[in-house]
Formats: structure tokens, C-alpha cells, sequence
């Protein structure tokens, strides 16, 4: 007579569970640093077909870089049924408004934005993680009429022009590329985030123009320059250069204690794409 089978004692289940538990404390960090290294190289191709749409502009434009306002909306006036008031709150929320979401009203789109077949999608993967799960906190300034519910609210882009580069009269510095002097330093498009932090910055993602410039003064970054020397010594933040009006996005490897602190993906001019830390965004914005 064959003896009967023996099952698990109340210890032997705890101590397997102790085990499990133990195991996924240690895996749980390392899939999840995975899962970000992998939304981040994603974002990097989006940002590629960027660069590519650029070259290809720029080919079509005896050299001229387009003008950030018009990256991807033909108009800034409203179009048909889009229903935030006011034309400054239209076009600050349009990132997140899916009555104008281009990959479903490309009739909407600007000439450049026709050119941004090749990019694999219009958003970071990890931009659209935050704004979805935590929301956005874009300029005080700007009012969330007409969007503000959860039927219009759909993060669908976040790569914005570096507003230093376009023609001048939407008070851009640099018209060509080939007044570029390094164009392997001088980002074209860039991630923006979709937060704000009090001595850095004074928006998150708002529109399509990633101005990296002292509070809405002109004059700041040359006479910050003038007073660190060097456009790589001007940063943003407390105890240096001050609060900028945006900033790449640092979203990326950001530290706990920062939501902006780490890092955020560039297309640069001269085609190339790379990560470069938010307190760097004007060394690689400034094209002068």
C-alpha cells in the first residue's frame, strides 16, 4: 500500500512566499529600468524621422529652417470644432486635444508636418506614461476651457522646435542651417515635458516652440553669456543662471527627488540623435 501524498505545511508556504516576495523586490527595479531604457530608445526613433522631415525641409527651402509655430498646425487660428476659448489657449492646448489630433486630422496639418511620415510616432512613450497617470502642469496663464475632461484629453505629441532656429520674424535667431556653426551641438527638435518646477521652468509642454530663454527677456541669454563666459555655463535653476521659460524634458533617468532632473531626447541639426540632461538644454539650444 502505496504511502499518501504529503502537502505543504503552513511554514514551508510562508517561506516559499518569503522567497517570491524577496525575488520580486529584487527584479521589479532592474524591469522596470528595462522597460524605461527601452521607451527611451523608442523615443529616439520618433526623434530620428524629426531629423529626417528637418533635412528634408531644409532641402526643399534653399536651407531654411521652418518656422516652429507652424511644425505642425497650419493655422494658429481655431479650426472646426475645436472648442477651447480664446487663440492663446487654443494653441497651448493643443498637444493633449484630441479634436485636433493630427494623426486623425492630418487636414489640419502644416507643410512640415507632411513630411513627418517616416517618424514612428509623435510622442515618447514615457511622456505620454506621465501625462496620462500624474497630468500636466502647463503654464498658469493658460486656461484648460473646453479640454479639461478626460473626453478630449489625449497626450498625442511632445517633440517641439527650438525656437531659436526659423525665420525672424517669429523672433527666431538663425533662418538657415547654414548659419549653424555647430550643427552637431544645436538641436533642431527636442523632447518637452509636461512639468513645470518652481527655478527651472516656468511651463511644461504648451505648444510646439521650445524656447530656452530666460523669463521672456531677449536680452537674458547673451548677457548670461557675457557673465559665465560660455553658453555651457548657463543653466537653469536656483543658485544658477535662474528659471527659464522651458526646458528639454528631464524625464528621462530623473532622480526621485526631481521629476525634471534627468534627461530628455534631441534631434540635432546635423541629423543625429542623443540624451542630454535638462540643465544643459541651452548650451545645446543656443545655435550663436
Amino acid at each position: 500500500m502505496s504511502a499518501a501524498k504529503k502537502g505543504f505545511t503552513l511554514i514551508e508556504l510562508l517561506v516559499v512566499i518569503a522567497i517570491i516576495a524577496v525575488l520580486m523586490g529584487i527584479l521589479m527595479p532592474a524591469l522596470t529600468k528595462v522597460k524605461e531604457q527601452a521607451m527611451a530608445i523608442a523615443c529616439q526613433g520618433n526623434l530620428k524621422g524629426y531629423a529626417l522631415a528637418t533635412a528634408m525641409y531644409n532641402q526643399d527651402s534653399d536651407g531654411q529652417f521652418v518656422d516652429a509655430r507652424f511644425s505642425y498646425f497650419s493655422q494658429m487660428q481655431p479650426y472646426p470644432g475645436e472648442t477651447a476659448q480664446g487663440s492663446y489657449s487654443i494653441r497651448h492646448q493643443r498637444w493633449y486635444n484630441s479634436q485636433v489630433n493630427l494623426l486623425k486630422h492630418p487636414e489640419y496639418g502644416s507643410e512640415f508636418f507632411k513630411l513627418l511620415a517616416d517618424a514612428k510616432a509623435l510622442i515618447c512613450p514615457s511622456f505620454k506614461r506621465l501625462a496620462r497617470s500624474k497630468g500636466a502642469t502647463i503654464s498658469d496663464t493658460v486656461s484648460w476651457e473646453g479640454v479639461q475632461d478626460d473626453q478630449f484629453y489625449e497626450p498625442w505629441h511632445n517633440y517641439t522646435q527650438n525656437a531659436y532656429l526659423g525665420p525672424k520674424a517669429a523672433q527666431a535667431l538663425v533662418a538657415k542651417v547654414s548659419q549653424v556653426k555647430n550643427p552637431s551641438t544645436v538641436f533642431v527638435y527636442a523632447d518637452e515635458g509636461p512639468y513645470r518646477e518652481q527655478g527651472y521652468n516656468t511651463s511644461g509642454l504648451n505648444d510646439t516652440v521650445l524656447w530656452v530663454i530666460g523669463v521672456a527677456n531677449y536680452d537674458l541669454p547673451r548677457n548670461a553669456i557675457r557673465q559665465f563666459g560660455h553658453k555651457d555655463n548657463v543653466k537653469p535653476g536656483p543658485g544658477a543662471y535662474g528659471t527659464f521659460v522651458d526646458i528639454i524634458a528631464g524625464f528621462h533617468n530623473a532622480p526621485s527627488s526631481s521629476v525634471t532632473g534627468g534627461k530628455g531626447n534631441c534631434a540635432f541639426v546635423d541629423g543625429h540623435v542623443a540624451p542630454v540632461l535638462r540643465d544643459d538644454a541651452f548650451s545645446v539650444a543656443w545655435p550663436q
